[in-house]
């Protein structure tokens, strides 16, 4: 069954890495990750905080973006957040969903990223 949230309602490791991932404040974004998460991004899959630390380092400076939030929903323990991105990347505008599933503290396991569903 599916629950739409609002902004005010999403977890707090969820506003987390966005305003993290905004203020380009790597430390901030990778204190949000289980020790054994799972985050899959533009066909690569990285598992485990180290690899998962790199890609943040390698990834949170290379374009510049503003986010606009769409909506979000959950399902099944998926906490799913749209944004629209506009910025200096390649094409210049997207529409994703940041795909959250959470643990029992709060921290990210796994961390996918789909075409906006709102």
């Amino acid at each position: 069954m599916e629950t739409k949230l609002d902004k005010t309602t999403l977890p707090a490791a969820v506003l987390g890495f966005v305003d993290g991932w905004q203020g380009r404040d790597a430390e901030k974004v990778e204190s949000l990750f289980a020790e054994n998460a799972v985050v899959s991004d533009e066909g690569h899959t990285y598992r485990g905080r180290d690899e998962i630390n790199a890609w943040i380092r390698n990834s949170i400076n290379l374009f510049t973006t503003t986010l606009s939030f769409l909506g979000a929903r959950e399902v099944d323990g998926m906490v799913g957040a749209s944004y629209r991105l506009e910025g200096d990347f390649p094409g210049g505008v997207v529409e994703l969903e940041y795909q959250f599933h959470l643990d029992a503290e709060g921290q990210i396991a796994k961390l996918d990223f789909a075409t906006a569903s709102v």
